[in-house]
C-alpha cells in the first residue's frame, strides 16, 4: 500500500465570523515537495498555513497531515515572519528547545550541527540580541529543523529582511530543504521568491482564497549558481506567468470557482 500524501486538504473553507477567508480548496502535497503559496495580501495564505499546522480548524472540510489530523506543535516545524526567539536564552539555547521536546540526549553536538547547517557555525554561546536580524531568522529555521518532523511550514520568514540578506537566506533554505528532503510549505508575496524556492507554486485568488493557478516548477536545483538560475530564460518565463496570474487573481474577489 502506498503511503499517504504529506498534506491533504479536502473541501476546506475557513471563516472568521461572517467573512470567509479561504476556500473551498482541494489540495494534495506529496512527500518531499516544496510548495509555495503566493497571492495578494488577505488572500488566505497564512490562514491555510495555520490550518495545516493545526493552529486553527477548518469551518468546513478536512485537513490531514499524513493520515491524521494535524496537532499543534507536533508533526510540523514552524517559522514565522519574526524569529520569536527567547532573549534570555543563548542562540544554542533557543535551538536546544526543540531538541528538548524531542527527548534528544546529546543536544550540544546536534545544536552545533543545526547551526552550521544554516550558516551559523560557532555562535551557539552568543545572545540573540548580539546577532543580526537575518542571523536570528537562521536560528529560527535551525530550531524548526531541530525536531525530526516531516513538515516545515514557513510564513513569510524573509519579508522583513533587506534584499541581499533575503537572497542569501533563500539560497540557504533551498540547500537545507534539498539536504533534508522534508515537505515544505512556504508563504510569500514575492513572485521571484516563489520561482526560486518552489518545486510547485500555487497562486490564490483574492478573498476568499481559492486556487487560481497550480504550477509545477521544473528548474535545475544542483550544479548551477543562483545567478545562473535566475538568468535562464525558463526562469523568466515562469516568473512572468506566475506574476500575471497573481495580478489577475487579485481581482477575482467573489468570483465563482
Amino acid at each position: 500500500m502506498s503511503s499517504p500524501d504529506a498534506i491533504t486538504l479536502t473541501g476546506v473553507e475557513h471563516a472568521y465570523g461572517d467573512v470567509t477567508a479561504v476556500g473551498p480548496i482541494d489540495l494534495t502535497v506529496p512527500e518531499g515537495e516544496f510548495l509555495v503559496l503566493v497571492g495578494a495580501s488577505g488572500c488566505g495564505k497564512s490562514t491555510l498555513l495555520r490550518l495545516i499546522a493545526g493552529f486553527e480548524q477548518p469551518t468546513t472540510g478536512t485537513v490531514r497531515t499524513g493520515d491524521t489530523a494535524p496537532v499543534p506543535g507536533r508533526g510540523a516545524g514552524m517559522v514565522f515572519q519574526q524569529p520569536r526567539l527567547l532573549p534570555w536564552k543563548t542562540v544554542g539555547g533557543n535551538v536546544e528547545l526543540g531538541l528538548g521536546y524531542a527527548g534528544v540526549a546529546d543536544r550540544r553536538e546536534r545544536v552545533e550541527e543545526l547551526l552550521a547547517g544554516v550558516g551559523l557555525p560557532g555562535v551557539s554561546k552568543r545572545r540573540t540580541w548580539q546577532i543580526s536580524g537575518g542571523q536570528q531568522q537562521r536560528v529560527a529555521i535551525a530550531r524548526a529543523l531541530a525536531v525530526d518532523n516531516p513538515l516545515l511550514l514557513l510564513d513569510e520568514p524573509f519579508a522583513a529582511l533587506d534584499a541581499l540578506t533575503r537572497e542569501r537566506l533563500q539560497e540557504d533554505l533551498r540547500r537545507v530543504s534539498a539536504a533534508t528532503g522534508r515537505t515544505s510549505v512556504f508563504v510569500t508575496h514575492s513572485v521571484d521568491e516563489a520561482v526560486f524556492l518552489g518545486s510547485r507554486v500555487v497562486v490564490l485568488t483574492a478573498r476568499p482564497g481559492r486556487i487560481a493557478l497550480d504550477l509545477r516548477i521544473d528548474l535545475p536545483r544542483s550544479g548551477i549558481t543562483p545567478d545562473e538560475l535566475r538568468g535562464r530564460p525558463e526562469y523568466a518565463a515562469l516568473r512572468s506567468e506566475i506574476g500575471h496570474a497573481v495580478r489577475a487573481a487579485a481581482h477575482l474577489e467573489g468570483s465563482p470557482t
